[in-house]
């Protein structure tokens, strides 16, 4: 059961602090909109595998396909299983996350487990980063990406997410947005001990995210899609991109003064 209730691989600690290190050689990433307003297409747990990748792939291709100013964001849990990361074609055309990205990715649980973060970080180099989004010199949107996929954040990331919300809370974006993979609230016990973090780490995360103003949390996870409001944040789960499950959906967040959510459903095959 190795993987399941401990580590088996580098701990939080050690991929915070290789993901730093790259950050700090790749350098910052700005995305000019070159508008006020753009979409996000916001997708989670596509769990693929060699044979089942197709709401993957017609995900992406939505995207790729939609009118500019957009950018996009995977939730995690891109596999499904070990050895499936060279089976997501569409997605990893974007791996890498450099300035001319406009697609981004955070690991689950799925990803990393069994000695997996090696090829998750040979693919997608960071786990935990942070982007803007922009008019020019206008500042629109500060998006910050973490590393929930073991269901913890760790004391190092804590701290760094503490320290940077202190820093760009003050710089005048129109709102934060904090992503991730793993949910606060669990609905049911369908993933076990991996559902949520611990009550204590919850507390102090929710209220670091409520001090400093933060707008919205996107997770997944859970394949179920929940809305809570919970001290001035909106903390949002998406459902699943699985071929394997019914009902599933994509989210497009309209970005403006104000945000508004369309929820596509996956064509049935």
């Amino acid at each position: 059961m190795k993987g399941m209730f401990s580590p088996n691989g580098e701990t939080i600690d050690a991929r915070f602090e290789q993901s730093l290190a790259y950050n700090a050689a790749r350098g910052e990433i700005h995305m000019d909109m070159q508008a006020d307003d753009y979409t996000i297409y916001v997708c989670t747990d596509s769990h693929i595998t060699r044979k089942t990748h197709r709401n993957l792939d017609y995900f992406v291709a939505q995207y790729r396909a939609a009118a500019a100013p957009k950018i996009a964001l995977h939730l995690g849990d891109v596999i499904d299983a070990q050895k499936n990361f060279p089976c997501a074609d569409s997605i990893l055309h974007f791996a890498g996350q450099t300035i001319a990205d406009t697609l981004f990715v955070t690991p689950g649980n799925h990803d990393i487990y069994f000695k997996q973060w090696p090829i998750y970080r040979d693919f997608f180099k960071s786990s935990v980063y942070w982007f803007d989004t922009r008019n020019g010199e206008k500042k629109l949107d500060l998006f910050i990406c973490l590393d929930s996929a073991e269901g913890e954040l760790g004391v190092k990331q804590m701290n760094w997410l503490r320290s940077l919300l202190d820093e760009k809370s003050k710089e005048g974006y129109r709102r934060i947005i904090v992503f991730s993979h793993t949910h606060l609230w669990k609905l049911d016990a369908s993933q076990g001990h991996t559902s949520n973090m611990a009550l204590e780490a919850t507390y102090e995360f929710t209220s670091l995210l409520s001090q400093y103003g933060v707008e919205y949390y996107w997770c997944g996870h859970q394949h179920a899609r929940q809305v809570v409001r919970f001290k001035g944040v909106t903390y949002m789960v998406l459902n699943a991109t699985k071929d394997s499950e019914s009902g599933q959906s994509y989210m497009i967040a309209h970005m403006g003064e104000n945000v508004s959510y369309d929820y596509i459903d996956f064509p049935k095959e």
